[in-house]
């Protein structure tokens, strides 16, 4: 499959890879979008830069500028001109943008809009390259489907840490994919948005092979500004499978202010979660690491909750509907989600004795996994 793909895309390469100069995007919308703002923004240096705009005439928009390589990019289109906050009235697309024209034509027949785009040499490069994961993507979504149907719907926890493993190895297969496409295609501005993807948040690779992906490009991509931000991002990365767990000071239930590290005890194995009352899916997390906490903590087993309530009240009384034999503490600033590199709860993190991460994304099957190969069956 490597060989077709690579082949179709060396054309495009060897444009992508030229001196930048204007781009062009056109785009085709309903008509009822009439005299809608449009903005271009780039998102490839970790946030969102405004950096031209337009307004839709007769059911177009046409952006034009100039940029000094290829950048990954996001259009937005404000269906409520007064009201740019609100996503429901927001219409968004990602584009990679160089120096070749992309048109993109909005199918809104059937429910949300849709952008169909067409031309652009870096664009057809990033449409092919997904064209060809997805075949991999697929399997592991199904592998993925089938362990949330074993370990949470049937409740069967052998069955569940089996395929939470397949799905492992599926997620290994699409990370090995991606780092050959870099390391075969060093001057894609396709490649350098893949190693953004592979150094991101809750990585399974190692600070050293971050580096050396980002290395296998060339100097024009790592001098960019993504490039820039890329390896600023990697020098100061510490949520890292064998890194040390960053320290937190939160208050507990009686508003005494501990420490994360007060939890973790020489020869034990930790889980740290961070949660929210409301939160459903960590709601529906517990009772599978109650299971766990029962079979492993007389072997040496903790857990600890950090919730990131801003409402202490509701906080407590979630803890006296699921009563939780584990220690907690209270986030209400949310200081949990930059120390540990992460926008979302639940996130869970296993750290052992020495407060080393050992596992990344510790939950469901992948949490007894790792507890029976610490612990036994």
């Amino acid at each position: 499959m490597k060989n077709w793909i690579y082949a179709a895309l060396a054309a495009f390469l060897a444009t992508g890879c030229a001196p930048h100069g204007g781009y062009t995007l056109t785009g085709e919308v309903p008509e009822a979008w009439e005299g809608k703002p449009v903005v271009l923004f780039t998102t490839d240096t970790g946030q969102a830069e405004a950096i031209d705009s337009t307004t839709v005439a007769n059911g177009k928009f046409r952006l034009q500028g100039v940029l000094d390589a290829p950048r990954n990019c996001r259009v937005a289109v404000y269906l409520d001109p007064q009201d740019r906050t609100d996503r429901n009235l927001t219409v968004t697309f990602p584009v990679f943008l160089d120096s070749t024209a992309v048109n993109a034509v909005c199918d809104a027949a059937k429910g949300d809009p849709v952008f169909n785009l067409t031309g652009g040499a870096t664009q057809t490069e990033w449409q092919a390259y997904r064209a060809a994961l997805e075949p991999l993507a697929k399997e592991r979504e199904r592998a993925f489907d089938e362990y949330i149907a074993a370990f949470y719907h049937r409740e069967d926890g052998k069955k569940g840490v089996e395929l939470a493993r397949r799905v492992d190895e599926k997620a290994g297969r699409i990370r090995d994919f991606k780092i050959a496409y870099v390391r075969e295609h060093p001057a894609s501005a396709v490649s350098l948005a893949i190693v953004q993807e592979l150094c991101d948040r809750q990585s399974r690779l190692d600070k050293a092979q971050m580096e050396s992906l980002l290395g296998a490009l060339t100097p024009q991509l790592r001098e960019s500004a993504a490039g820039r931000y890329t390896a600023a991002g990697i020098q100061g990365k510490r949520i890292v499978e064998g890194q040390p767990l960053p320290d937190l000071e939160l208050p507990d239930a009686e508003g005494i202010v501990r420490r994360v590290s007060d939890f973790i005890r020489p020869g034990h194995y930790t889980l740290v979660e961070i949660w929210a009352s409301w939160c459903m899916p960590c709601r529906g997390e517990i009772p599978f690491v109650r299971r766990a906490y029962e079979k492993y903590h007389r072997k040496g087993f903790d857990v600890l909750y950090v919730s990131i309530d801003s409402d202490a009240a509701n906080w407590k009384r979630a803890l006296d509907e699921e009563k939780m034999p584990w220690p907690q503490l209270l986030d209400t600033g949310r200081t949990s989600f930059s120390a540990y590199e992460t926008t979302a709860v639940p996130t869970s993190i296993l750290v052992d004795g020495e407060g080393r991460i050992c596992r990344l994304n510790a939950r469901g099957g992948w949490l007894d996994g790792a507890l029976e190969e610490i612990y036994g069956k």
